[in-house]
């Protein structure tokens, strides 16, 4: 461009998108602020698991060890409907010190036919769990069908004030990971509709209780 004003004003249009994409980005990764953050995606009191570090085999899908992890941990007669690795959302301090790839994912999270399932993991390693039945649930935002194939976000609350949000963006490289995160989102969309206080379908911020 020979013109000096065109330059100006075409750098200065490409620099103001960018700084709009930017904070796109950022808005859609940090929710709401909640009512009280200590009752937001804390963990302080999940059950703690017995100090033991398990070795990560490696280059190796963790699904299997995942699979036999979160079954290990179901009732008589409770089925499985499905499983992911999540992370939380808005990241938690601890999170931010963990390493990279899967190891930002410090959540399991699986839906079986009467709880929500949570475990906070470290790779293979499990630090804590939370098993939570659906009758102890107040509200319960499910994931929605997202880019190719992955689930996004879900945020739930409990009776007791406890709220959790995480993000479910699957593996996209592993089909069994994949088809046990769509499983889980889909048992979530099904039984949403039997919490009085649930948003609506549509809705992105959870609807206070009546």
């Amino acid at each position: 461009m020979d013109n000096p004003c065109l330059v100006v004003a075409v750098t200065a249009v490409m620099g103001i998108s960018l700084a709009v994409g930017i904070m796109v980005m950022i808005a859609v990764r940090i929710p709401s602020t909640p009512r009280d953050r200590s009752r937001f995606n804390s963990t302080t009191d999940w059950t703690p698991a017995p100090e033991h570090r398990v070795k990560t085999p490696f280059v190796v899908r963790l699904t299997p060890y995942d699979l036999r992890l979160i079954t290990s941990h179901l009732e008589a007669g409770e089925t499985l409907e499905g499983f992911a690795r999540a992370f939380f959302v808005p990241y938690r301090s601890s999170d931010w010190r963990l390493g990279s790839g899967i190891e930002k994912m410090p959540l399991m999270v699986a839906a079986t036919s009467r709880r929500i399932l949570l475990f906070e993991v470290t790779l293979l390693t499990l630090h804590r769990y939370c098993f939570i039945p659906y009758d102890e649930i107040e509200y319960l935002q499910p994931p929605k069908a997202g880019f190719l194939g992955t689930s996004g976000r879900m945020r739930f609350g409990l009776k007791s004030g406890r709220e959790y949000q995480m993000d479910l963006f699957g593996p996209l490289s592993n089909d069994e990971g994949m088809r046990q995160e769509q499983s889980m989102a889909a048992c979530f969309r099904r039984i949403a509709p039997r919490f009085a206080s649930s948003p609506a379908p549509h809705s992105s911020t959870p609807r206070a209780a009546a």
